[in-house]
């Protein structure tokens, strides 16, 4: 452990000059992980002028760029931090622009349409799909951290044959998160659960919280509605993006819910034991592995 107060060492990471293309929460926050982490790298944030001075002002940036075209030229990895609709529409604009030895990657929520449109673009060879299982409610690099990634899963999904999976594993293992590969389809039958599901229990427990006696007594609230409601805050442009591009797992994780919720219900005048039970089974054996070091 370093000392308190004092930075980690940096090692000199396998790339020198890496483009963030959007400097946002999570763009941001790898730009200052990077800087923090990474001996020897420059990070270039491809944005708009009034981002930009922002992400200089945090330090998540060295230089910035507002064309895609200077903003990536030169770099051997790029880092698309866009949401997910857009991410789709850039790609092709990518392939064009970049370094025929670059690496590319993304952050987005959802990953077979992600692939797929990269695929398209002729970038299987060199494109790995990532999504940092980590984030906030709120946006902006104004809320970017450094820590943002400690001990958090970073899942990749390789394009093609010959993606380079193991080097960029290597770079987020740097930035204090854990890489984990898995296809583009279980990605996302799995975030459909752990990520999306969440997201929209939220907004609905919020409006039902609203519609009912409590509609006037928020104020009231404890930890539990605080905590749960917490994501009913996250920018719905963002999501219709998410769920558009993930809609049948989605629809499948709602339709289990909806099952879960009709059993606790009919067991209100009964028992409602072994849903519990086999809910705090489950939880206690999550907890290990989120009770993992943090190695940042």
């Amino acid at each position: 452990m370093p000392a308190a107060g004092r930075r980690p060492p940096r090692r000199r990471a396998s790339f020198q000059r890496i483009a963030i293309v959007g400097v946002g929460l999570i763009g941001g926050s790898i730009g200052l992980a990077a800087r923090r982490r990474l001996r020897g790298v420059r990070i270039v944030g491809v944005d708009r002028a009034v981002v930009l001075r922002r992400a200089r002002r945090r330090g998540a940036i060295d230089e910035g760029a507002t064309s895609l075209r200077s903003g990536l030229r030169g770099a051997d990895l790029i880092i698309l931090a866009l949401p997910v609709d857009r991410l789709v529409k850039i790609l092709p604009a990518v392939a064009r622009l970049a370094d025929p030895g670059a690496v590319i990657t993304d952050v987005g929520s959802t990953k077979e349409a992600i692939v797929r449109a990269a695929r398209r673009a002729g970038l299987a060879g060199r494109f790995v799909g990532g999504h940092p299982m980590a984030g906030s409610e709120r946006s902006g690099v104004a809320h970017a951290e450094a820590r943002l990634f400690a001990g958090a899963s970073w899942i990749l999904c390789p394009a093609g044959r010959g993606a380079p999976t193991r080097r960029l594993a290597g770079v987020v293992g740097r930035l204090g998160a854990r890489p984990v590969v898995l296809s583009p389809r279980g990605h996302d039958e799995v975030v459909a659960r752990l990520s999306h599901l969440p997201q929209l229990l939220s907004v609905a427990l919020v409006n039902a919280a609203a519609r009912g006696a409590a509609a006037r007594s928020l104020n009231l609230a404890g930890p539990a509605f605080r905590q749960m409601s917490r994501l009913a805050v996250s920018p719905p442009r963002l999501w219709n993006g998410i769920l558009r591009t993930n809609r049948r797992a989605i629809d499948r994780a709602l339709r289990d819910l909806q099952r879960q919720l009709a059993g606790l219900r009919s067991g209100l005048a009964g028992d409602v034991a072994p849903a519990f039970r086999r809910a705090a089974s489950t939880r206690r054996r999550a907890e290990t592995s989120w009770r993992a070091p943090r190695r940042f």
